[in-house]
């Protein structure tokens, strides 16, 4: 049966019924049949009209709300992220971050909450009339440098305000990014899905599927892509990736599969901005902002979005490079949150009312003048600034004696990461001096910049010794990659392709081997027979040992663990040279091994010792209490003992039939010694 085709709600594009996301732009496709929610009416008052979009967490509707009457977007997320009790946790906690932020570059979302009919995770936002800015890259490419910088600019500058909160957004991508027209600014940007983009990164699930993780992996940091904690850091990364693209009309990075890509962002240096595209029209002030903000070490780039922002407007203005002012008013701080701190309420100073900001008379000591006289009023201001004077320096002189031993610690910890101390020795490397830093302040940025430099020297070091070829360096540097990141799936990765690699080195050749290769009469030899895996496993196998064209005996073959491996034993009892041969199956399609075996005679030694009188001993029998793993088959005088060991692992078998052969000489008479 033919499954439904599918298209991208995006582009167009047309796929089969297998697909789920377009290969373009990372879009979840969408069936011919009718969308269920189209004509629905929901929490009675949205009245879904059609879809305008969709992504790698949901579909996104016009919808009319009949109470206002106006048109609002809704967007209902994917029902996998309902059925997780975790990811409904986290939706709504992110959804009411995202109803938090006011910005005039920011979407604004009005509703949240879960669809009292199945559940389905639901946000109500604003209509915006516009179109994506991946869609304006398709058609236009590159945009000219003023453009470029006053559309970069605005997406700096509300994922900056995000910033100054406490809040990442962590998936900052064209597809994220609308313009729309405001005041007649066609270019006018609005940022989307701030806040709720990081369910898709707690949800491991998500992460496997190929177009979401394509859509990201373009624009992802290097910390986002080795799975380690990002920050605001990270999205000034992304923003530089987003940035390069408008100015150059490509990214700095292409391959052809989302792991090629992420393994481009952690090794690779982004090719300089003027020498890609149409970069070669950009200032180099401004190319040296983007560059900035595409350093693998995070600590290289700036703090927060709201720094690249003025970082970018300060090289406009330094090339004359003429850039639209926003029409509101710009941030009060570029200071970066603290770390950890995530204060949703604004803080702003009280203005004073004239009651406050009055002389209140109503408690006048009595003798003393209601405007206080010059010196008071110069002695109070010498004992206040006496008293600041003396807190600054109590704080300076504390904050110093608590950053002592980490500033020590951190020069020790630089120190061992130059010198490539990493896990040893004992002491005095990255590993142990970085965890005794971040057991005084677990949040240390140093120590945490410390260890990802760490970390990124060991996956060059194995991506070193895998391309040439030295598999056990490459699975020792992937190993010491996992003390410093425990779990990190790259490098779990990494060692299973490793071990599976060395398995197939260490996995013999099909063929015959004889071990030893030199053996004499009354030794026993080894056979091992390796079939090749896409051949069918015969019932009858076994070797043969011919002199000759004479087929004189027939040993048993026994399986060695696998299908592939049967070995089987045999004791030689003259010498002469004989084709061991094993065979499996029978007819046209009979297996058949094939190799030389020559048996010495015995040393002069042993000769001797055969040659010494010894007392004849009557030989008498014993009941034997159980069987036992050597099978002694007497033939003739002439041929003495044949003794046959089965090697480790087999089980014995019955002796196959012997064909008789005189030897071309006898050993002496048998005197109830052993040979």
């Amino acid at each position: 049966m033919t499954a439904l085709a599918k298209h991208c709600p995006i582009c167009g594009t047309r796929y089969d019924g297998a697909a789920t996301f377009c290969q373009k732009d990372g879009a979840k496709l969408t069936s011919e049949q009718r969308d269920p929610f189209v004509g629905r009416v929901i929490l009675d008052q949205f009245r879904i009209e059609e879809p305008i979009g969709a992504g790698g967490m949901g579909t996104v509707y016009r919808a009319h709300q009949t109470t206002l009457d106006r048109h609002v977007a809704v967007k209902i997320l994917h029902p996998e992220l309902a059925s997780n009790p975790d990811a409904t946790r986290r939706f709504h906690r992110e959804a009411r971050v995202a109803t938090s932020l006011e910005h005039p570059n920011l979407v604004r979302v009005f509703l949240f909450g879960e669809l009292p009919e199945d559940g389905s995770l639901y946000l109500v936002m604003e209509y915006l009339r516009g179109r994506s800015l991946t869609q304006a890259l398709k058609t236009e490419g590159a945009l000219p440098v003023p453009r470029a910088l006053h559309v970069a600019t605005q997406i700096a500058e509300a994922v900056g305000m995000a910033h100054a909160r406490g809040i990442v957004h962590r998936d900052v991508k064209p597809e994220n990014v609308m313009l729309v027209e405001r005041r007649g600014d066609r270019d006018f940007v609005k940022v989307l899905d701030f806040g709720i983009a990081r369910l898709l990164w707690d949800d491991a699930t998500h992460l496997t599927q190929s177009g979401v993780i394509f859509g990201t992996a373009r624009y992802i940091s290097p910390e986002g892509a080795a799975g380690e904690e990002t920050d605001a850091r990270s999205d000034v990364y992304s923003i530089g990736v987003l940035t390069y693209q408008l100015l150059t009309g490509v990214t700095p990075f292409e391959a052809q599969t989302p792991v090629a890509m992420l393994m481009k962002h952690i090794h690779d240096q982004a090719p300089p901005l003027r020498s890609m595209g149409a970069g070669r029209r950009v200032p180099q002030p401004v190319a040296d902002v983007v560059q900035r903000a595409l350093a693998k070490n995070p600590d290289m780039r700036w703090d927060d979005a709201g720094q690249m922002a003025d970082a970018l407007r300060e090289a406009a203005e330094h090339c004359a490079v003429p850039l639209p002012r926003a029409s509101w008013a710009p941030r009060a701080s570029t200071l970066p949150p603290a770390r950890g701190r995530r204060d949703l309420t604004p803080t702003a100073p009280v203005p004073l009312d004239r009651s406050e900001r009055s002389v209140d008379t109503s408690m006048q000591v009595p003798g003393l003048s209601k405007r206080p006289r010059w010196t008071t009023m110069l002695a109070a201001f010498v004992l206040g600034a006496a008293a600041v004077v003396g807190g600054v320096m109590l704080l300076k002189s504390r904050g110093q004696a608590e950053q002592g031993p980490l500033t020590e610690l951190a020069g020790r910890a630089r120190t061992a990461l130059q010198a490539g101390h990493l896990d040893a020795p004992p002491g005095e490397n990255v590993l142990e001096l970085t965890a005794r830093m971040l057991e005084q302040a677990p949040r240390n940025a140093e120590a945490r910049a410390i260890r990802r430099e760490a970390v990124l020297t060991l996956r060059e070091q194995a991506a070193r010794a895998r391309a040439g070829d030295e598999l056990a360096e490459a699975k020792r540097a992937w190993q010491r990659v996992l003390v410093f990141t425990p779990g990190d799936p790259q490098a779990v990765e990494a060692i299973r392709e490793i071990e599976t690699a060395e398995a197939q080195a260490r996995a013999p050749e099909p063929g015959l081997r004889l071990t030893p290769e030199e053996v004499r009469v009354g030794e026993t030899s080894t056979f091992l027979a390796v079939v090749d895996g896409e051949r069918a496993v015969g019932e009858d196998a076994h070797f043969e040992l011919w002199r000759g064209r004479r087929r004189l005996r027939r040993v048993p073959a026994v399986r060695a663990g696998d299908e592939k491996r049967w070995v089987g034993s045999y004791t030689w009892r003259a010498a002469a040279t004989y084709e061991v041969r094993f065979v499996m199956g029978a007819g046209e399609d009979a297996l058949e091994l094939e190799e030389t075996q020559r048996v010495q005679r015995r040393s002069a030694r042993l000769a001797r010792d055969d040659e010494r009188p010894r007392t004849t001993l009557r030989p008498t029998p014993r009941p034997s209490p159980s069987p036992t793993p050597m099978t002694m088959e007497a033939s003739t005088m002439d041929e003495g003992i044949d003794w046959t060991i089965p090697a480790p692992g087999m089980t014995a078998s019955p002796p196959a039939p012997i064909v008789q052969e005189p030897e071309p000489a006898a050993p002496p008479p048998w005197t109830g010694g052993v040979l």
